[in-house]
């Protein structure tokens, strides 16, 4: 149960984890290394082999998700559980109840964010206006042009 909840999530993660070294550095290398009218070919390529790691990698988790879980979990859960917890626990997540609950997070967690991003839009609109002004400023005073950089 726990690695039908948490499993695709903790893939995603750890398959990030392994990906942004390599991605951070190579990028910085790739500024500090390459003529700047070269860099978007190079970085195209670069991708490329990214995601090959990537997706090898993903892979090599996602293969060990399923093998890890038992014995990770299992001696976790029983020794912070009783038998007749484990017993209600199961009886739950197997109940339509408990799928009903399951298809509703999507939506509650949409309703949520929604008045999160109503709640503080003012004041991240604001925050935005502050940085693009003081971004302008620096690029004004620094000799280069105001005007947002293309990409």
């Amino acid at each position: 149960m726990q690695q039908k909840a948490d499993g695709e999530a903790m893939i995603e993660q750890l398959t990030g984890t392994a990906v942004q070294p390599l991605l951070a550095g190579w990028s910085q290398r790739l500024d500090e290394t390459v003529p700047p009218a070269r860099q978007k070919e190079v970085r195209d390529k670069l991708d490329v082999e990214l995601k090959k790691f990537a997706d090898s990698t993903h892979k090599a988790v996602e293969a060990q998700t399923a093998k890890a879980a038992e014995a990770a979990l299992v001696p976790i859960f029983m020794e912070k559980l009783t038998e007749d917890e484990l017993k209600t626990i199961v009886a739950y997540m197997e109940s339509p109840v408990s799928a009903k609950f399951q298809a509703l997070g999507p939506d509650a967690t949409n309703a949520w964010a929604k008045r999160i991003i109503d709640a503080t839009k003012p004041q991240v609109e604001s925050g935005a206006k502050t940085f693009e002004a003081a971004a302008n400023r620096i690029v004004s005073s620094s000799g280069g042009s105001s005007a947002p950089a293309k990409k």
